[in-house]
């Protein structure tokens, strides 16, 4: 039998002696940073973001009563004029991102490429009924997925560091793309998120 949402964060929660995480709630939750600096690595650098366009975390580690059990990873890319613009458009349609996701000092994934583009639109519906290119229409999308992996399963516990560290590649040559002085790359993560809950604590 499967194990719900809820049961792998008890689950981890209590191998890391954390009782209260039993008392929060649960709920949808997500959270995105953008590499401004073109270092390769997303959200290390999330407490010099202090602007909703770019990310809406102050730093890179959960509350004492925050969680997320990340279930879905996406990447999108940004241009210098804020719009979010197709990934193989500005990439080629034989690039890949392979990323690692660090919690504290651990690599949870390693070299983990994702290839799927596109759909699902989880954080915006399409444009094209405004007219104009296709193109035009996904650089008014903001944000959404462009590459992105379901299914992850991860718990990210309170108090730890997170970040981020990605590569793009042609996956037909194996050639690494460099990063274009006009985009940035974003990343989201999002699954379920471990609130305080008033209604026990208080």
């Amino acid at each position: 039998m499967a194990l719900s949402a809820q049961d792998k964060i008890l689950y981890v929660a209590n191998k890391l002696g954390l009782s209260s995480l039993g008392q929060m709630q649960g709920s949808t939750g997500a959270v995105y940073d953008v590499d401004t600096d073109i270092s390769g690595q997303i959200f290390s650098s999330a407490s010099r973001h202090a602007n909703p366009s770019v990310t809406n975390v102050t730093e890179n580690q959960f509350e004492v009563n925050e969680a997320l059990l990340v279930e879905n990873i996406a990447f999108y890319v940004k241009d210098t004029s804020g719009n979010v613009r197709n990934f193989q458009a500005v990439y080629g349609s034989n690039a890949v991102i392979v990323f690692d996701l660090v919690i504290g000092n651990k690599r949870v994934m390693k070299d983990t490429p994702v290839f799927a583009a596109g759909s699902p639109y989880t954080f915006a519906n399409t444009a094209n009924a405004r007219g104009g290119s296709a193109e035009e229409a996904t650089s008014t999308l903001l944000p959404r997925h462009q590459v992105f992996m379901e299914g992850a399963g991860i718990l990210i516990p309170p108090q730890v560091q997170w970040y981020v560290d990605y590569r793009i590649f042609n996956v037909v040559t194996g050639a690494t793309i460099a990063a274009t002085d006009s985009t940035t790359i974003g990343c989201y993560l999002f699954g379920t998120r471990v609130l305080l809950n008033f209604n026990t604590t208080i």
